[in-house]
């Protein structure tokens, strides 16, 4: 085992240490049954010879006799069993080939007569066999204290019980073999699907990332990887692709400008030109800088966005001085365009944003209201309180928003008609710059589902400091 690495090595490890472990609470708990189990039948054994010998015990003028005769040396079921009678200083009777010494009985009688109770004592013989001694102390009928000892031998248990240990570290060692083998088959065998993951992810490159994981797997943890996996292939997919259309679009959006720009340029160097003509170049390009300025900060906004950079700015915000000055900023716009912007504001009410960012919004919400509205109809801005903070509608009475288009509408330069255009200043990144601000502010930007004709559009901002403060925008 010790030239397995990595995590199957320590799988193998972790569960070759617990069958180990297992193994040996096993052993030590059998072995320690085993001993006490044979304890308690040997002592049983002694006790009842004790008793048996204790009965029949005959002192006739200090000649101790067992009916009569000597002592027995064993039990009646034939196990081997010697016996003593102690006095005060001497052995007064004993079996024939008493294995314990004179001094031995002498020393465990006087401990039980000193106890003035049964003792039980472990000893080794003159033969050097081990055994179980026991001792109770008797008074005879010249009330003189004697004291009868019984011993067995144990060398058999004791042989027994290391047969048994034997017997079951060999057992163990080989149940310890298996499982490890067994360990490091199914360790082996759960961990496949995560080297096919490991080796796909390092095959995997940008052109890839359509490819799936697709390894056959029981539904739990090794499962639920292949989905998590497979669905981060498919959002990095998703990313990229994205991705790969803002890069297209950005470029495109600065293209035509740049191009135009280089065309006026090199126009009016090509010959003298009046000041007139001068005059009407400058203008040209001035137009074309304004548009790449106004784009380039939309898309350092949305850049900042998805770094997780774009942090409001909170402060309270009246919302009724809110409304009635945006409103008022538009006042000229729609008067140019037949058309009006009401506000319908709450009596009070504060809520807490970035007053720039949150402005943004606003406007190009009205923006496109305007951009859609019929001459005569009003575009309304609304503030009212709801769900733990302030929703802003703004609304209008224009043809609405195709069913087909509403999927892209807060995509990157995605317009959804030819009212958006860049002949009229748009390039598609108002909305998707408006979402973003509000998911800055841990708040939502959408299209109301409404009967009545036209688009309403709801921003909500809820209350509370550092409530999604710092909330990045998914990646372009």
């Amino acid at each position: 085992m010790g030239g397995i690495t990595g995590t199957k090595g320590r799988l193998v490890l972790a569960a070759v240490g617990f069958f180990a472990l297992a193994l040996l609470i096993a052993d030590v708990a059998v072995v320690e049954f085993a001993a006490v189990t044979q304890s308690q039948a040997s002592d049983a054994v002694l006790v009842s010879q004790e008793q048996l010998i204790a009965s029949g015990l005959q002192d006739n003028n200090g000649q101790v006799t067992f009916d009569g005769t000597d002592l027995p040396g064993e039990t009646q079921s034939g196990i081997a069993v010697d016996a003593a009678v102690v006095s005060s200083n001497s052995v007064v009777a004993q079996t024939s080939n008493q294995p314990l010494d004179s001094a031995m009985l002498l020393q465990i009688a006087a401990q039980a007569v000193r106890n003035g109770a049964p003792v039980w004592a472990d000893a080794v013989d003159s033969h050097h066999v081990p055994r179980r001694v026991y001792a109770v102390p008797l008074t005879t009928s010249t009330n003189s204290i004697q004291t009868l000892v019984v011993s067995r031998s144990v060398a058999e248990m004791v042989d027994a019980q290391q047969r048994t240990l034997l017997i079951l570290v060999a057992v163990s060692a080989a149940l310890l073999l298996i499982g490890g083998a067994l360990s490091y088959w199914l360790a082996g065998r759960a961990l496949r699907p995560v080297r096919t993951i490991a080796g796909m992810a390092r095959s995997i490159s940008e052109r890839d990332l359509h490819r799936r994981v697709e390894v056959k797997v029981p539904h739990d943890e090794l499962g639920e990887l292949v989905d998590t996996f497979n669905s981060m292939l498919e959002r990095l997919e998703a990313s990229f692709t994205s991705m790969s259309a803002f890069t297209a679009n950005a470029s495109h959006e600065l293209r035509a400008p740049l191009a135009l720009m280089r065309s006026e340029v090199e126009g009016a160097l090509s010959r003298s030109r009046s000041p007139e003509e001068y005059r009407r170049v400058l203008e040209s390009l001035q137009e074309e800088v304004e548009h790449l300025s106004r784009l380039s900060d939309q898309l350092l906004i949305l850049a900042r966005a998805d770094a997780g950079a774009l942090v409001p700015a909170k402060e309270a915000i009246d919302v009724v001085d809110f409304l009635h000055e945006t409103a008022a900023r538009w006042e000229d716009m729609a008067n140019k365009q037949g058309t009006r912007v009401e506000v319908a504001a709450p009596s009070s009410g504060h809520m807490e944003g970035d007053p720039a960012l949150l402005r943004r919004v606003v406007d190009n919400l009205i923006d496109n209201a305007l951009r859609h509205s019929t001459s005569g109809t009003p575009v309304t801005l609304r503030g009212y309180p709801g769900s733990g903070g302030w929703n802003v509608e703004v609304a209008d009475q224009g043809p609405g928003v195709d069913p087909g288009d509403r999927a892209k509408l807060f995509t990157r330069f995605a317009r959804a008609d030819n009212a958006r255009s860049r002949e009229n200043g748009g390039a598609g990144l108002g909305l998707a710059i408006s979402a973003a601000i509000a998911r800055a502010h841990g708040g939502t930007l959408e299209l109301v589902e409404t009967s009545s004709p036209g688009a309403v559009f709801k921003l909500h901002v809820p209350n509370g400091r550092g409530e999604g403060a710092v909330k990045a925008a998914p990646t372009l």
